[in-house]
């Protein structure tokens, strides 16, 4: 911005983060962290509270400094002093935090040392009650500005999404995850289709995501055909209960529990599908479309900003089998409808949810907050920014 103090210098960025954990907000994280790796306004280093190490080798290879601040107790006081000294080494601009726990430490040391606090915790769009939802409520307005990741991720909070000081920023994909691998590609997947069609799911077996409903509908269309074989990728504490669901003798229904490699399955998949009861900007869906496949999604939260209905793929009602089976059933006739929808999915990603557009609207973010301004910037570009290497 002309007269900024800040352009005279690059940023400096401190992303405390609860854990490095496999998870959808985690996922963007490492990808927002990645692309301000090529930002030029940008230094950055990354505290993660958790010991979880998923994404720790994204990070390692993209050289940016890595810190633990690792907690005794859920509420551990020793922590402030720990995050005290971190925050006058490094001297950041900002501070952007990505959950409530790490809202909650950042806060009271932000406003001490004057150091201008980033919310990023609405990356889902279902509302709540109760002690903890209210915290949540409490740490969005505290903060100097809040990000979501959808549209709806404001309206199910009740809040504004032209508000001061509201942001949203569309997750950003980096598309070199599938440019290396070819179409084809099988090797290593530690299965034989045998010539069947490939349906998957990847999520995690949490009560947000709705495996019951991906089952159903699987068991619905296999009752009608053989030649498609259904995948579901991912752990958590649900996956025993879905695996009850399958009987032995339906061969078909594979559960392949949380994989590094999840972009070779979603390669080899002729249709993706997503069926959840809340969700903000889906990484999941987000892969499927990277990888050029048509896409069968429950409809609510952000998905509608995602999916272009009969598009891109189909938007079908929560909970309802019946509906995931009949999409299932019009792609796998109609191998090229299935095309088409999959290469618009891709062409959607490319203009409208890229790891640029991402990166460009973050950093505009972080100088408004900076110079004062906190105004209610919603997914607009930026120019371009310059690289650099981290």
């Amino acid at each position: 911005m002309p007269g900024s103090t800040y352009e005279t210098r690059r940023l400096r960025v401190l992303h405390l983060v609860d854990s490095l954990r496999v998870g959808g907000k985690e996922r963007q994280a490492v990808e927002l962290i990645k692309g301000l790796c090529s930002a030029n306004a940008v230094d950055m280093m990354i505290v993660t509270m958790g010991e979880e190490q998923f994404y720790v080798p994204d990070i390692q290879k993209l050289g940016v400094p890595l810190v633990y601040l690792l907690r005794r107790l859920r509420w551990d006081p020793a922590v402030f002093p720990r995050l005290w000294r971190i925050l006058r080494d490094f001297r950041p601009d900002i501070i952007h935090t990505n959950s409530e726990m790490a809202m909650s430490y950042a806060w009271p040391l932000a406003r001490l040392s004057g150091i201008k606090l980033i919310n990023g915790t609405i990356r889902n769009a279902f509302s709540g009650s109760g002690l903890r939802w209210q915290w949540h409520k409490l740490m969005l307005r505290l903060a100097d500005a809040c990000l979501a990741n959808s549209k709806a991720g404001f309206a199910s909070r009740g809040l504004p999404v032209e508000g001061a000081g509201h942001y949203v920023i569309y997750n950003g994909f980096d598309m070199e995850r599938f440019e290396s691998r070819s179409a084809n590609e099988s090797e290593g997947l530690g299965f034989d289709l045998q010539g069947r069609k490939l349906v998957g799911m990847v999520a995690e077996f949490s009560d947000y995501k709705d495996f019951p409903t991906f089952i159903r509908a699987a068991q619905e269309v296999l009752a009608q055909r053989k030649d498609v074989v259904f995948i579901a990728i991912g752990d958590g504490k649900n996956l025993d209960a879905c695996k009850r669901m399958v009987s032995p003798n339906e061969e078909c229904i594979w559960f392949l529990g949380e994989r590094k490699d999840v972009e070779a399955f979603v390669q080899q998949m002729d249709i993706g599908v997503l069926c959840t009861f809340t969700e903000g900007i889906s990484n999941s869906v987000m892969e499927y479309m990277a990888a050029g496949k048509p896409v069968v999604v429950t409809n609510g939260g952000g998905s509608s900003e995602l999916v272009v209905k009969g598009e891109t793929g189909f938007l079908v009602p929560p909970s309802n089998p019946r509906a995931v089976a009949e999409k299932l059933e019009v792609l796998l006739a109609d191998a090229e409808k299935a095309r088409k929808m999959g290469i618009a999915g891709r062409r959607r990603l490319e203009s409208q949810f890229s790891l640029e557009q991402l990166v460009d609207g973050t950093v505009q973010m972080y100088q408004e907050v900076l110079n004062g301004g906190g105004s209610h910037l919603h997914h607009r570009r930026t120019p371009s920014l310059s690289s650099t290497n981290c």
